[in-house]
């Protein structure tokens, strides 16, 4: 392993344990979890398997890829957009506690949602009539 995928796998590992320990803490002495706790949590895992997958927490620039990684960055991208809406649509009806749509008031998540449903076709659509 390179030394530099060592160090980014470190760094983010010591990250994650130590905000994750802080939140953990906060959330058993005061009884509250802090969204900035929360978000760097997830900042440090993102850059956890960034560095598991690519060797280090900046990932690989488009160029220096070759065909295999292209392919796994493009089919990585696509599965996580669905896996993201599901998670979106999950957090709703968690938060929501509702079966039915009219009952939800929480309007901006649900607009979010839909923005998110239209934003891959939308591009896809654009790129498309850019390419040919």
């Amino acid at each position: 392993m390179k030394a530099v995928k060592i160090v980014s796998i470190t760094c983010s590992l010591v990250v994650i344990l130590a905000v994750g320990g802080f939140g953990i803490y906060e959330w058993t002495t005061e009884g509250i979890i802090s969204p900035t706790t929360l978000f760097f949590v997830f900042i440090g895992i993102a850059f956890l398997f960034q560095s598991l997958t690519w060797g280090e927490m900046e990932g690989k620039h488009e160029a220096e890829k070759d065909e295999v990684e292209k392919r796994i960055t493009l089919l990585s991208s696509k599965i996580s957009y669905y896996v993201l809406l599901g998670l979106m649509v999950l957090v709703l009806i968690v938060s929501e506690k509702v079966t039915s749509l009219n009952d939800i008031k929480n309007l901006p998540l649900v607009l979010v949602i839909g923005l998110a449903c239209i934003t891959m076709p939308i591009t896809e659509f654009v790129v498309s009539k850019r390419v040919r």
